[in-house]
């Protein structure tokens, strides 16, 4: 991996996450801490993190770097998403009722539901973004779920959007992911959302993950589901041996999409 790259990831990590350690990066990017030091010295110079004495942690949430912003992380690992997108949309029968969550891989889903000429589609969704993109669809009913809208994710959260959510019965769910974990546990690094993403998978009878290869190896503060629960994994075909080798081993639909190691 070039350093270009690996400092990108690194920023993305660290807005994401909020803060980690030189060793994780140091294990993750396999190199030594000493190159994770020197990564986090130029990243703060270039005003992307700030580094601590024992990691880095993320510009404070008031500025454009809060949690990746949702604009950015559109951008990042685009090519990932559009192809993991364009599968999981072979997973939707016209007349279906869907739960969508927040989330980037989630948006290329629903630009690609656009592009289709499915029909009487219902779609829940806590996300704002998704629900301006589906409403220019005259094929989807869009049920917005309210709540507090956060920020960084655009999507709404907290007691109003749990209320709606527990009275909701639906076909399928398609979840995005922060963070998968080497030992199959799904983490959210906002407390909120991942509460409401654990309230989402229980009102879908089928329960289908989406999520780019990137988000292998990572944990974080809230986990919310393990890959287990899903009927249905789709990734792109960037993924690390032994993530791929972990996931074979378990009892789930596994769609690799090809994707250009470019």
């Amino acid at each position: 991996m070039k350093i270009k790259e690996r400092r990108q990831k690194i920023v993305d990590f660290v807005n994401d996450w909020g803060n980690l350690s030189v060793g994780f990066l140091a294990k993750k990017f396999n190199v030594s801490e000493m190159t994770i030091y020197r990564d986090l010295n130029e990243l703060e110079s270039e005003k992307l993190l700030i580094k601590t004495s024992g990691g880095a942690i993320r510009i404070n949430e008031s500025l454009v770097h809060s949690e990746s912003s949702f604009s950015k992380r559109l951008k990042n690992h685009n090519q990932e998403k559009k192809a993991i997108a364009k599968k999981a949309v072979e997973y939707i029968s016209n007349g279906d009722s869907i739960i969508i969550d927040g989330g980037t891989t989630s948006f290329a889903l629903v630009k690609e539901i656009n592009k289709t000429d499915l029909k009487e589609l219902t779609i829940l969704t806590n996300n704002i973004i998704v629900q301006l993109e589906l409403i220019k669809n005259q094929n989807v009913e869009v049920i917005a779920i309210g709540g507090i809208a956060r920020q960084g994710s655009y999507s709404t959260v907290g007691e109003i959007a749990e209320n709606v959510i527990k009275d909701m019965q639906v076909d399928k769910i398609f979840v995005t992911s922060k963070g998968i974990s080497s030992d199959g546990g799904i983490f959210d690094p906002h407390l909120s959302e991942g509460k409401i993403k654990s309230l989402l998978l229980e009102r879908a009878r089928k329960k289908i993950l989406v999520v780019d290869s990137n988000k292998f190896g990572i944990f974080g503060f809230y986990k919310f589901a393990n890959v287990s629960d899903f009927d249905v994994v789709i990734i792109d075909s960037k993924i690390q041996d032994e993530h791929l080798e972990s996931l074979r081993k378990l009892d789930i639909n596994l769609e690799i999409v090809s994707v250009s190691s470019r």
